[in-house]
């Protein structure tokens, strides 16, 4: 049998964990990163992406807007700003937020970069969404 770690997601408001996962996916600055057990210890910037975590059989997916990854042998802890699990994200919020980035970057008045990290975070949400669709 396959070696596994523990893995939690830690935002703000809120702690999971999973025993026994067998591989997660992360955003990393630098591309994807994918770890499994007995991973190097490091610690890695993470982008607006896609986390994806293989636990029992079976992918979970979840949207972030970014943070850290802290990887040890045995554990993996991603302290990062969201994570969104793909079964709760609300689609049209999602829409009517990229939406409103987009009508913030065509208004001069706007913070652009503001309006350009809003439209980044709406795409990877409503991408999250349909790579959980499509692997139910």
């Amino acid at each position: 049998m396959a070696k596994q770690f523990h893995l939690d997601i830690i935002t703000p408001t809120n702690t999971q964990s999973f025993d026994r996962v067998d591989y997660v996916r992360i955003p990393s600055m630098d591309g994807l990163i994918g770890i499994q057990a007995k991973h190097a210890k490091a610690i890695i910037g993470l982008e607006v992406g896609e986390i994806r975590i293989t636990h029992n059989g079976k992918n979970y997916f979840y949207a972030t807007s970014g943070g850290f990854a802290d990887i040890a042998n045995e554990s993996v802890q991603l302290l990062v700003e969201t994570a969104e699990d793909a079964t709760n994200i609300d689609k049209q919020r999602a829409i009517n937020s990229l939406d409103r980035g987009k009508t913030r970057l065509k208004d001069n008045t706007s913070d652009i970069k503001r309006a350009q990290y809003s439209i980044k975070r709406a795409e990877n949400r409503l991408r999250i969404i349909k790579v959980y669709e499509n692997n139910k």
